[in-house]
């Protein structure tokens, strides 16, 4: 309800307001989306910059950042083992985006509220995932069924990607204050993403080996993981999907090293922006 209320009240303001002032030239714009219909009512992951070198000209500038992580206790203190008490295992997840958008626009004349405008922008982001599981066992065939001498080791799994293109966009922009406007933009984008290597890794190779490759001698228990794959590969952690034999388990799946894409780009959140001398 306090989101349908609030942009209602934003609707309002837009429908109401007729002495409002648009830009006029020289300004600086600061712009961020609302989602008052999703988790939070304010996306601050990306904010775009504005400088309107005249009343129908503008340069601009997007800058993403993000990153998320969260720690999950899969194993309790104890519940692996009881006596010796096992350690408290967990799973973590991480994910990392960060981008930079620059672009031109051209506004027309519309109103003295409304100002519509041409645009182009390109951009380029970079991100990464990354999933980690602790486990709990022995890190020498000599400790296999002692528990009192068992270690924490991690295995991890993780890829980056990268994306770039080129947008045609066409928006507009609603003052209902001299300095504050909603908006919406659209448009036609090329862009392609490309997949870096999927890798995995583990903070103990031989405890690795003993559990994943039922290691039984030196040469077995020391065996390099196979760690690095072309392309993309998935795995969730949460999901219990953190690690496979692609080899021997009859991994089949084709690996994405890039897609390319040429479409509708459309901004569904509402553009709520403040113009500053």
């Amino acid at each position: 309800m306090k989101k349908l209320m609030f942009t209602l009240a934003i609707c309002s303001l837009a429908i109401t307001s007729a002495q409002a002032q648009k830009q006029l030239g020289g300004e600086h714009n600061v712009e961020v989306n609302l989602t008052p219909f999703g988790n939070s009512p304010v996306d601050g992951t990306t904010i775009k910059y504005r400088n309107f070198l005249d009343n129908d000209k503008a340069f601009r500038v997007s800058l993403t950042v993000g990153s998320t992580s969260g720690t999950y206790a899969y194993y309790q203190e104890g519940e692996a083992l009881g006596d010796p008490v096992s350690p408290q295992l967990n799973m973590e997840t991480s994910n990392t985006l960060i981008g930079i958008a620059p672009g031109y626009e051209i506004h027309f004349s519309g109103t003295d509220n409304l100002s519509p405008y041409f645009g182009i922008e390109a951009y380029y982001m970079m991100g990464s995932r990354t999933d980690l599981i602790e486990s709990w066992g022995p890190n020498d065939l000599d400790n296999v069924g002692q528990p009192d001498v068992y270690v924490t080791w991690d295995l991890t799994n993780k890829q980056a990607y990268s994306s770039m293109g080129l947008n045609l966009l066409f928006g507009a922009d609603y003052y209902f204050s001299d300095a504050i406007y909603v908006g919406f933009e659209a448009g036609l984008g090329f862009g392609t993403t490309s997949f870096g290597n999927h890798e995995i890794g583990t903070s103990d190779l031989t405890a690795f080996n003993i559990q994943f490759n039922g290691a039984f001698d030196p040469t077995t228990a020391g065996a390099a993981i196979a760690d690095t794959f072309v392309g993309e590969l998935p795995f969730n952690v949460l999901e219990g999907d953190i690690y496979y034999d692609y080899y021997e388990q009859g991994y089949t799946y084709p690996n994405q090293v890039s897609t390319t894409s040429l479409g509708n780009v459309f901004n569904g959140a509402i553009r709520v922006g403040f113009l500053f001398d």
